[in-house]
C-alpha cells in the first residue's frame, strides 16, 4: 500500500512542477487547475501512506 501511496505522491509532485511552469508563463487558467489538481494528489496520496 506504501508503494502505491508514494507513486501518487511522485504522480503529483510532477503535475505540480507542470502547474508552476504554467505559472511561469503566465497562464493563469491552466496554472490553476493544475495546483488544484497536483495538491488533492498530493493530500490523497499522504492520507493513503498514513493509512
Amino acid at each position: 500500500m506504501n508503494t502505491i501511496a508514494l507513486g501518487i505522491i511522485l504522480l503529483a509532485a510532477s503535475i505540480l512542477y507542470a502547474a508552476y511552469a504554467e505559472f511561469k508563463a503566465e497562464n493563469q487558467r491552466d496554472f490553476r487547475l493544475l495546483a488544484g489538481l497536483g495538491g488533492a494528489g498530493t493530500l490523497a496520496g499522504a492520507s493513503l501512506y498514513l493509512l
